[in-house]
């Protein structure tokens, strides 16, 4: 859940939005569509002196969050829980999620995108409970 009191915060000084969009934009694994990579451009020009618009300050967080790494999450070891999903990677409906679950294989930690198809996957082999969310 993103904290809006650090939302308003950040929309209101401009430095900070064009020094996070430009540490975004520079990180070598980051998996950026070209509508975000665009966007972090936008907020690295950014001058000021006006502020950015709430919902262009909750973007910019949620790509901030969407890089970090997990390996554990609410208490379930992402390790652990990859290994499950690859060993009934069978069971997926879908061969895009079983190609997903392959290439996650030897990885002991995940961005919060692939962390979210992972629990995805996880719920329907029945690893871990429906209600099981990022954010829950």
């Amino acid at each position: 859940m993103q904290d809006y009191r650090e939302i308003d915060r950040i929309r209101k000084d401009f430095a900070a939005v064009r020094s996070l969009a430009k540490r975004l934009l520079d990180l070598p694994h980051a998996d950026w569509n070209d509508w975000e990579i665009d966007f972090l451009q936008h907020m690295a020009r950014h001058k000021g002196p006006g502020s950015i618009t709430t919902r262009q300050g909750e973007k910019l967080i949620e790509l901030r969050d969407d890089v970090k790494d997990y390996s554990s999450m609410h208490g379930f070891n992402v390790e652990s829980l990859i290994n499950n999903c690859w060993v009934a990677r069978d069971d997926l409906s879908r061969e895009e999620d079983r190609k997903f679950i392959e290439d996650l294989k030897a990885t002991t930690s995940v961005k919060r995108r692939q962390l979210r198809k992972l629990l995805a996957c996880a719920r329907e082999l029945g690893e871990i409970e429906q209600y099981v969310s990022i954010d829950g």
